[in-house]
């Protein structure tokens, strides 16, 4: 079995579909580039970031019925 076909579930593939959303599995070096970019940023604005990622994920959740990821927003 691929990396892929552990990170990418039937239901992230299916909500996917359904959102318009592209979905790519992302290897761990590409995930930690990312933090170790952010983290250059002024915490306020990596706070503001996050927030706003998270009300987006849980809205295109919603979108198609799904239970938000976030519970407290």
């Amino acid at each position: 079995m691929s990396v892929s076909e552990h990170t990418i579930t039937p239901e992230l593939a299916d909500l996917s579909r359904k959102t318009g959303l592209v979905v790519r599995p992302v290897d761990p070096h590409t995930i930690s580039s990312l933090f170790s970019e952010l983290e250059k940023y002024d915490s306020h604005e990596r706070a503001e970031t996050f927030d706003d990622l998270k009300h987006a994920i849980n809205e295109s959740r919603a979108s198609v019925g799904a239970e938000p990821v976030f519970k407290n927003e």
